[in-house]
């Protein structure tokens, strides 16, 4: 099996799932790399083509040399700006969702969450419509339904690490922080879920990305999918599920 970092009884994947009503998940890297054949940096750059073209100077100056459109859009922006940038990018995220590569392991874990009645959401700053093609494509719409909590297209600025997201689906769901668990695999994930209030868990992809997930503070880290699956798996059913 692959190490759980900082684990302890209470923090074992098992444990955290076992003890929440409803999982956060987010979607890029859990779910799938949306980008791992159609490049963020791309989208990126035709970001800055379109700035460059209507002569408009980044609000910070390091914008300009960006290989991410996330940074990019969270800029403050004048609305007109802002709403453009968002179009691209929205659209660079609907067009790389064909070439995105499935996490493996990441079907068969959120298929049995559900089957043990417990609520899935996706709390992403990606597009809740690349989002909801991607899970059409895959099959998993079933399992989500219409729990996708994706970038406000009109406030942008609340992506995480802003709580925005989490704060929406526990609102709509009507569960509260100590029910929810928010697996992610980055920082600002972590700084999220903090913020909320939830617990988290990190996901990496492999052992060198452990450290990174832990900059905010230590917490639990599963490496790949696998633990995640056997801890899905062995869940009791909610009576209510």
């Amino acid at each position: 099996m692959t190490p759980t970092y900082f684990e302890s009884p209470e923090s074992s994947p098992f444990a955290l799932l076992d003890a929440a009503e409803c999982l956060l998940l987010d979607f890029d890297g859990p779910v799938c790399e949306l980008f791992a054949r159609h490049p963020a940096s791309l989208i990126a750059e035709e970001m800055r083509r379109y700035l460059d073209r209507h002569g408009i100077r980044p609000p910070n100056p390091a914008t300009a040399r960006s290989k991410d459109p996330h940074a990019m859009l969270g800029e403050p922006w004048p609305p007109g700006v802002a709403a453009e940038l968002e179009r691209i990018l929205a659209h660079g995220e609907e067009s790389a969702v064909p070439f995105a590569r499935e996490t493996e392991g990441a079907d068969e874990f959120v298929r049995a969450v559900a089957l043990s009645g417990r609520l899935l959401a996706i709390t992403t700053n990606n597009s809740p419509q690349a989002v909801e093609t991607y899970l059409k494509s895959h099959s998993l719409e079933s399992v989500f339904g219409s729990r996708i909590y994706g970038r406000d297209q009109y406030d942008p600025a609340r992506m995480k690490p802003d709580p925005d997201c989490l704060l929406r689906a526990m609102t709509a769901l009507k569960v509260r922080p100590e029910q929810c668990l928010m697996i992610g695999d980055s920082p600002r994930d972590a700084e999220a879920a903090r913020a909320a209030r939830v617990s988290f868990l990190g996901y990496a992809r492999s052992r060198s990305r452990v450290a990174r997930l832990q900059e905010i503070e230590p917490h639990p880290v599963v490496v790949g999918m696998r633990d995640l699956v056997v801890a899905a798996s062995a869940l009791s059913r909610r009576p209510n599920g």
